[in-house]
């Protein structure tokens, strides 16, 4: 039998993906968006709403300020 080989692992973003699999990150009543003012039914992890591709963008950004200011404190 020949061997198989394994499957590639898609390219995660600097951040990774959040799982909001669990329960605890829906609700039954949709509130708008804490970054986009859109509604949405989701919670992030204090239960306050937000779409989880608003909340990755949002920890992506903050990863690269939090990079950038990193970087300035060296140089000086």
């Amino acid at each position: 039998m020949p061997r198989r080989r394994p499957r590639q692992r898609p390219e995660l973003p600097p951040t990774g993906l959040l799982d909001w699999t669990d329960s605890r990150h829906w609700d039954r009543t949709a509130r708008p968006c804490r970054y986009c003012d859109q509604p949405t039914n989701l919670r992030d992890s204090n239960r306050k709403p937000a779409h989880k591709t608003c909340a990755e963008v949002a920890l992506h950004q903050q990863n690269q300020d939090m990079a950038a200011a990193y970087e300035n404190e060296r140089l000086t």
